[in-house]
Order: C-alpha cells, then sequence, then structure tokens
C-alpha cells in the first residue's frame, strides 16, 4: 500500500512540475509577441515579402531523396532558375506566406 501511494505522489508531482513549467513558457512567448514590429521582422525574415530562392530550394532536398550528389545539385540549379515552382509552393504554404511572398 506504501508502495501506491508514493508512486501516485511522484506521479502528481511529476504532471504538476509539467503543468508549471509549460505554463511559464506561455507567459513567455506571449511577451515576445507583444514585442515591437521591428524586432518580429528581424526574428522572421520573411515577414517583408521576400523569399531567398537559395534557402528555398537548398531546404526542399531535406524532404527528398536522390541517387547522388549530382543529381541533387541539378535538382537545386533547376528549383533556381524556376523549373520546380511546386517547391516555392509548398514553401509558401508551409511557412503560411501566402500570394503576397515574392522570390
Amino acid at each position: 500500500m506504501k508502495i501506491i501511494l508514493t508512486t501516485i505522489a511522484a506521479l502528481l508531482l511529476i504532471i504538476g512540475g509539467y503543468y508549471w513549467y509549460s505554463q511559464d513558457k506561455e507567459i513567455d512567448t506571449m511577451d515576445v509577441d507583444n514585442e515591437s514590429e521591428e524586432v518580429s521582422e528581424e526574428m522572421n525574415p520573411s515577414a517583408q515579402g521576400k523569399i531567398d530562392i537559395n534557402i528555398v530550394c537548398e531546404g526542399a532536398l531535406a524532404h527528398m531523396s536522390f541517387p547522388d550528389g549530382e543529381s541533387a545539385e541539378q535538382f537545386v540549379a533547376e528549383c533556381k532558375e524556376g523549373e520546380h515552382p511546386e517547391v516555392i509552393e509548398r514553401y509558401k504554404a508551409d511557412m503560411n506566406l501566402g500570394d503576397g511572398a515574392t522570390i
């Protein structure tokens, strides 16, 4: 019986600590959201409406597989030339940028 009570007490402490820890994180997040617009643009460079094509095309490699490095380099080069617009559209959708973002 003592082991069961000790286990229940330990679980309650763990759950209570997790709840307390998660509450502090939410408060910190709200404080960051209330900062000036200038700071939020520094933290989110895509807020200016420009997309860095190099980052988008090279980042797409994480979602794909290629038989060798040359194929991957060729894909990135083609993407930068605009031959793979689906990569840019997927990036916009993933980042919730909408149609206003430009390259």
